[in-house]
């Protein structure tokens, strides 16, 4: 069936492939038949299935005091053996049997209450060895003498007083002694000398799930097969292998790595990094080198740095999202979710080491979208459709909803249909195809919602049709960013959207800035790309002009002139440049000179700009020529092999624009799937209501 034709067909009912489902927990019916009732509302509403997970309720006991009974429910949690957990476990598997039944979806959420990794109480229960672990350096700069400031609890592994040079840089060739006692740390220094004291301990780290449960060390592969053991195996064991191949996804919701900003319950004064056992085994002496990582010092921290948080995103990459995927591939599901800390390059190092690392394990990669009255940010949406571009993965998420606005900075009347429907097409224009929402479950039939679940249904599947084209790859400047992070000891960014992180070092927000604003240049003049790191470049072929890989080609590269390169990074970037690539290095405060000596080999190749010209640099034509100056107006483009599609979002107020294109152009309305033929010489009007999309079509 041609395009055009499949689209006239489908979009005025949209299967249930795409639409949005509702995060409901264990708060789902538990007979049959107010199960019939509370799906033929849902039905009704156009809601696509159900995000679940069991749940034990036990009845409470004579005197029983509030703790006991949170223990309690805690431990019949993923629990069996017991009438009351049996009971919630055939209340789960009736509820998804009818949802089957009823051909609505369903997707298991892996946790009792966020984050997950703790599977409720079960991860530690008799191994609390299991619980995360951290560097946490305690410090304080002081005038010379004696005396002595507080120290830490756990294992000492480093400490020592640090002469300052006049710009704060730690002096490492005479290091004064600093010795513990009674959790002090006690120095003796020559009278007016300055220095930083400073001791790194090994400990568990008081960061916990709502339950108040330690969060469990994540980049231990024998801690996260327990995990999987209580979790997913569990809902394996009771619900069968039948049914777990017709679960949409698994949802992991904010695993994340301990620090400041983590989660609602994080007890630590002092700065933490990421760690783990192993990390010392794969960089041995790395002990006598902590203080790199806290710290700007005369030696090549820069470069420690780097291999640091590699080495940490990799372990924790492979041991719970490569073990998880794997779990979901073999019995037929998939892994999605999404990380905590996704805006900006110093939240994805402190809370996760590598977004982009750990999506492209999952089959579907996801985002939190949890403010949505007015979103400006794109780094999160583009770095899940990236991944899923380069590892041919066919959906991407984002967990939705408008609670944080009602709570911080919004308030209730914002939480309008319109807005719901805008934040759906905001983040569908950047590539995400499926919403998992905590916007209020109606309980009664509701003409809005159906409408905003037809619609943003609608979006999804126009964008699903066909192939992403784009000429732009951006390469992430993970590894700059790792070179100037400094683990701090308060909590560095605001909740909600940014693409700077507030309170963080200046060169790291000079960086964020750099990044941050080339994504959204490039989005508000309508030139499409992906993101790539150097893992994923390095997987890549180059040829003829291109960069190419299993799915797509890119001929222009957009990389940032900031610290240093990894040669085999910077060898795929020459070769590029040889056979007649074009890139665009994008000025920070730190350049790099390997890059300024490509751009003397191939001065007509490799250019610098500002990330205010971004624009006008790069080597590549929007994806939709709009005459107007309108960077409220953005286009995601696919591509069948017989028609090219414009999915056209306007995210302000109404306005009328002047497409330059000729023939006839369908244009479909997301409101009801409809169609109008447009005949075109060369260029006609669109008009966009505020906050709306429109999908053209043109047959090739």
């Amino acid at each position: 069936m041609k395009t055009l034709d499949f689209l006239k067909q489908t979009l005025p009912c949209p299967d249930n492939t795409y639409r949005p489902v509702q995060i409901v927990h264990c708060y789902y019916p538990k007979t049959a038949e107010q199960t019939k009732t509370y799906l033929d509302t849902a039905i009704e509403n156009g809601i696509g299935g159900f995000v679940v997970n069991v749940d034990c309720v036990p009845a409470r006991l004579e005197g029983e005091s509030e703790e006991c009974y949170k223990l309690r429910r805690l431990d019949g949690y993923l629990g069996e053996g017991t009438p009351e957990t049996d009971a919630a476990w055939a209340a789960l598997g009736q509820f998804i049997d009818a949802c089957f039944a009823r051909g609505l979806k369903v997707w298991i959420y892996d946790e009792l209450a966020y984050p997950s990794g703790a599977a409720g109480n079960k991860v530690l229960k008799d191994h609390p060895e299991y619980q995360v672990k951290g560097l946490v350096c305690a410090a304080a700069v002081v005038e010379g003498g004696s005396g002595c400031i507080d120290g830490e609890t756990g294992t000492l592994v480093s400490a020592g007083a640090y002469p300052l040079d006049e710009n704060g840089v730690l002096l490492t060739e005479t290091v004064y002694p600093v010795t513990e006692k009674e959790g002090k740390l006690w120095y003796d220094l020559p009278a007016g000398k300055t220095c930083l004291i400073c001791g790194i301990y090994i400990r568990p780290i008081a960061f916990l799930t709502e339950n108040k449960v330690p969060v469990a060390d994540l980049m231990r592969a024998d801690v996260v097969d327990r995990y999987i053991d209580v979790t997913h195996d569990a809902y394996r064991r009771h619900l069968g292998e039948e049914t777990i191949a017709k679960i949409t996804a698994f949802f992991t919701d904010e695993p994340g790595l301990p620090t400041h900003g983590c989660s609602s319950y994080f007890y630590e004064k002092n700065a933490v990094a990421a760690w783990t056992e192993e990390i010392e085994t794969l960089l041995p002496g790395i002990r006598e080198r902590y203080a790199d990582l806290f710290f700007r010092t005369d030696r090549d921290y820069a470069a420690l740095r780097r291999t640091y948080w590699q080495t940490a995103a990799d372990l924790y990459a492979k041991n719970y999202f490569g073990r998880i995927a794997a779990w979901c591939e073999k019995y037929g599901t998939r892994m999605t979710g999404h990380l905590y800390g996704e805006e900006t390059l110093s939240m994805q190092i402190g809370l996760n080491a590598d977004l982009f690392g750990l999506m492209r394990y999952m089959q579907m990669p996801g985002v939190d979208r949890l403010y949505c009255v007015d979103p400006r940010d794109v780094t999160a949406e583009k770095t899940a459709s990236s991944a899923a571009h380069l590892y041919g993965r066919e959906f991407t998420m984002s967990e939705n909803s408008f609670h944080l606005e009602h709570n911080w900075w919004k308030t209730p009347e914002d939480a309008t249909s319109e807005n719901r429907l805008n934040s759906a097409f905001y983040q569908t224009q950047l590539g995400i195809s499926h919403c998992a929402s905590y916007f209020p479950n109606p309980g009664q039939p509701d003409a809005d919602r159906k409408a905003y679940q037809e619609a943003a249904a609608r979006a999804s599947l126009f964008c699903g049709t066909g192939v992403h084209k784009t000429d732009i790859l951006v390469l992430i400047p993970m590894a700059a960013a790792y070179e100037r992070f400094m683990p701090p000891d308060h909590k560095y960014w605001d909740v909600g959207p940014c693409i700077v992180a507030p309170y963080q070092d200046k060169s790291v927000q000079i960086l964020e800035e750099a990044y941050g604003q080339v994504l959204l240049r490039l989005e508000d003049d309508r030139f499409d790309f992906d993101l790539i790191d150097d893992t994923g470049l390095l997987e890549c072929t180059v040829s003829e002009g291109k960069i190419c890989t299993p799915a797509e080609s890119f001929s222009h590269l957009v990389l940032f002139d900031s610290g240093a390169y990894p040669a085999e990074v910077l060898a795929k970037v020459e070769a590029f440049l040889a056979c007649g690539g074009t890139v665009t290095a994008v000025k920070t405060d730190l350049p790099c000179p390997a890059l300024a000596k490509l751009a003397e080999t191939y001065p007509d190749a490799l250019r610098y700009c500002g990330w205010q010209e971004i624009s006008d640099t790069v080597q590549a034509v929007p994806v939709l020529d709009v005459v107007e100056n309108c960077p409220c107006v953005r286009v995601k483009r696919t591509e069948t092999e017989d028609a090219v599609l414009w999915f056209v979002h306007n995210r302000g107020e109404e306005c009328t624009v002047t497409v330059r294109e000729a023939g006839v152009i369908t244009v479909f309305d997301p409101a009801d799937g409809c169609g109008t033929a447009v005949g075109s010489d060369g260029a006609f009007a669109l008009t966009l209501p505020a906050k709306s999309a429109r999908m053209l079509v043109k047959e090739k």
